[in-house]
């Protein structure tokens, strides 16, 4: 009677664990698409050290097709490196890949302002991340924004867009809006590199993520 009692218990603890598993899936009619994403920024500056130099600023993870993703966004503000007289500005985005052996890293994407001899800015947008299933192929796309630049008076800074998907990415290049009254400076895509190749879906979404970061008005502070 007690190995029977302590079987029926074993067979609902993996029910349940099981159903909760399946949670982590969202479906769309018959296709499955990516989890639900969840901030891990605490977790990650407790097992991943960050690069040197370099300070985590956020990170997210989520299921796909791929397994489970981690993504460690950092920055390093501006500092002067050795042997430079000007500054440095540096970002990075890192995808992780969490398997039962440990992080296999997917791609590594730096960018970075050199030699600046005004304060140089190279920083992800406030809430610019997105992560998102346009094309439903259960196989997650990553978009971030960032701008970099040497701070000039009233002058529109570089803006890019990346949106991955797996190891491929696609990029949007151009400049910040500077409104002064009822004029504006700037605000143009430049380049619109790889999209000619991408599902139907990523160049529109890309073009509207976009346009919701770097328009800056005269009160705006850094």
């Amino acid at each position: 009677m007690q190995r029977l009692i302590l079987v029926c218990l074993l067979l609902i603890f993996f029910s349940c664990k099981e159903r909760a598993e399946r949670k982590n899936v969202v479906t769309t009619g018959d296709v499955a698409t990516v989890s639900t994403v969840e901030d891990i920024t605490v977790a990650v500056s407790e097992l991943l050290p960050a690069p040197n130099a370099f300070q985590l600023k956020q990170a997210q993870k989520w299921h796909d097709a791929a397994g489970e993703n981690w993504l460690v966004l950092y920055e390093t503000g501006p500092y002067i490196e050795k042997g430079n007289a000007f500054s440095t500005a540096k970002i990075s985005a890192v995808l992780f890949l969490k398997t039962d052996s440990g992080f296999v890293q997917q791609w590594i994407m730096t960018d970075e302002l050199v030699n600046c001899k005004q304060e140089p800015l190279c920083i992800f947008y406030p809430n610019h991340l997105s992560i998102t299933d346009l094309d439903q192929d259960a196989l997650a796309e990553i978009t971030f924004v960032y701008v970099m630049g040497c701070k000039a008076n009233g002058m529109p800074l570089e803006k890019k867009l990346l949106l991955y998907e797996g190891k491929q990415n696609y990029t949007l290049t151009g400049e910040e809006e500077v409104v002064v009254q009822e004029d504006t400076i700037g605000g143009l895509i430049l380049n619109d590199s790889g999209f000619e190749k991408s599902p139907a879906p990523f160049l529109d979404f890309a073009r509207k993520h976009w346009s919701r970061f770097g328009t800056i008005t005269q009160a705006d502070k850094r």
